[in-house]
């Protein structure tokens, strides 16, 4: 599996000098071979094990030490996030359990070559939350995660793996932006040693665990404010942010960890200071697999795990096949995202079952995999045992590392999941997009994801009521597809099937006269198909755009080629 090394190159690049086009009626557009009916719902590991050559297997096993090096403190900072204190002790375990349990099964039974899965930032927020409420707990939790992996492989069996497509740009960008705005005012306790108390003047549950009642709470703790703290979480940031930059092989947020236990020691034994550590906060840690006490899931209300299981099974498929995808952008290479989201429920039926917290592909690791060398799943399946391993071996001395280091880790991960710059640019196209943008970002933060998403939706579809009215028809005919109407997220897979009927044409051109108006989700996956499609070195071609469409796609390329 060859990298391809043009996908630095932007969506601008791609429009004027063209490439190539391979659609897959399985996954939708993706780089590489299409899949053949013996291969869907097949495992990747399969497939990969029938043409594995015997020198992979130390490229797959180093890979896959770095990447447990990374993903170690990772999980544990992300387990300490997403279980309250007062509801369990054991928030480390949950997290490396997460990532050894469903980091082996997202590999061994996904759709992708590349991914690694684990606890991710995007399920702290909620998960804290859920862990909250008395009505859910550890149990409730347990049971709405394996239900949520039940029904995502359903959605796999169903082939629902091209979702993504359809839902808006603005509200995947909206939400995780506000999840990552959430989750940096989430490290401001740790990160500054304040001391707050939970807020509960607000009246309301949703506005007390969002980001509101977060910032309520770092205002009422500021004179508590801790230097030693905040010096070793400064010394932490600074090392997850810059030593990157010097090399991406530095497992950086190990150095972190590793740099930020001795500056705690020398300041805790030498200069009398007090900075918070899992020893002192959790007292001794001990390895090992908590399962779930089911004998009490009769005091469950099995009516409040509704709403949980439809948001993790949402957020895993969604995060998952992002994750994918930008794998595969990176390699040049195609994965099924059908057989994918049945591993991320088979994985978060293990995780869940096995004393684990709901999981999903993780961009960070799945990434990291791929830049130390990575040939197949067995990478990922290698990750999960090495920190099985780490886990038992280490245990021992993590009392000594400071709640702070974590802290920096995870603002660290906020910042880039919550793609600021992004943010600013699809802002700065048209009201409509930008409405929804910006409300679906706003109610995640103020309430959480639910309320976000549900905004979101219902914003855009009342805002698109007239691109209902006007429909769309979409023509091909020798290479040239003819679009009238408009475009909107609802529609656009007819433009999918469309540029699917070109796959014999040398040149495909695709004609925009007739088109009243197209939504950034449109644009979205429209410049990413050109940007991924680079094989056959196809001509591809958008003339005819007008007035506002043309001002749009203009600003949309100029913004993106950037």
């Amino acid at each position: 599996m060859r990298k391809n090394q043009t996908t630095e190159k932007t969506s601008a690049d791609c429009l004027t000098t063209g490439y190539a086009m391979n659609y897959n009626a399985q996954v939708g557009f993706l780089p590489g071979a299409t899949i053949t009916k013996e291969e869907a719902h097949m495992p990747q590991l399969i497939k990969s094990l029938k043409t594995y050559k015997k020198e992979y297997i130390l490229s797959d096993l180093m890979a896959g030490l770095m990447v447990a090096i990374i993903a170690l403190p990772l999980s544990i900072a992300l387990g300490i996030q997403s279980v309250p204190q007062s509801v369990s002790a054991n928030g480390i375990g949950y997290g490396i359990v997460t990532a050894i349990i469903a980091g082996f099964l997202i590999s061994a039974f996904g759709g992708s070559p590349y991914q690694i899965g684990g606890p991710t930032a995007a399920f702290v927020v909620i998960l804290f939350g859920y862990l909250s409420n008395p009505d859910i707990g550890l149990i409730g939790l347990a049971l709405s995660g394996a239900a949520a992996g039940v029904l995502l492989i359903l959605l796999g069996i169903l082939k629902a793996g091209n979702v993504m497509k359809f839902f808006p740009y603005p509200i995947t960008i909206g939400f995780t932006t506000g999840i990552g705005i959430t989750l940096i005012l989430g490290q401001v306790k740790d990160f500054f040693g304040l001391t707050v108390s939970p807020c509960s003047a607000l009246g309301i549950e949703a506005l007390n665990n969002g980001g509101v009642g977060k910032l309520i709470g770092i205002i009422g703790g500021i004179g508590s404010f801790d230097v030693a703290t905040a010096i070793v979480a400064a010394c932490g940031l600074a090392c997850v942010i810059f030593l990157p930059k010097l090399s991406k092989k530095i497992p950086a947020s190990f150095v972190a960890l590793i740099v930020c236990t001795l500056l705690t020691l020398l300041l805790n034994e030498c200069f009398g200071a007090s900075v918070a550590t899992i020893g002192s906060r959790y007292g001794d840690i001990k390895a090992g697999f908590e399962l779930p006490d089911f004998s009490s899931v009769k005091d469950i209300k099995l009516g409040s795990l509704i709403v949980p299981t439809l948001v993790i099974t949402f957020l895993c498929a969604i995060e998952s096949l992002l994750s994918a995808t930008v794998a595969a952008g990176m390699t040049g290479t195609t994965f099924d995202a059908n057989q994918e989201l049945i591993g991320q429920g088979i994985a978060n039926i293990g995780s869940s079952l096995l004393g684990g917290l709901p999981a999903t592909g993780a961009i960070a690791r799945t990434a990291a995999g791929i830049e130390n060398g990575a040939k197949s799943p067995i990478c990922g399946m290698t990750h999960a045992v090495v920190i099985l391993i780490m886990y038992f071996a280490l245990m021992g001395v993590m009392k000594f590392v400071p709640l702070a280091v974590f802290a920096a880790i995870l603002v660290s991960v906020a910042i880039n999941m919550s793609r600021f710059r992004l943010f600013a640019k699809l802002a700065a196209f048209g009201k409509r997009d930008t409405a929804i943008l910006i409300v679906t970002c706003l109610l995640t933060v103020v309430l959480d994801l639910t309320y976000g998403v549900i905004g979101g939706i219902a914003l855009a579809l009342i805002l698109n009521v007239k691109s209902f009215k006007k429909g769309l028809s979409v023509t091909q005919e020798e290479g040239t597809i003819k679009v009238k109407g408009s475009v909107f997220f609802v529609n656009y897979s007819r433009f999918m099937k469309a540029i699917e009927a070109t796959s014999a044409c040398e040149n495909v051109i695709i004609d925009l006269t007739d088109v009243y108006s197209i939504d950034e989700s449109s644009l979205e996956k429209l410049g990413s198909v050109i940007k991924k499609m680079r094989i056959d070195a196809k001509t591809v071609q958008v003339i005819g755009a007008k007035n506002s469409v043309k001002n749009h796609v203009d600003k949309y390329l100029e913004h993106f080629s950037k």
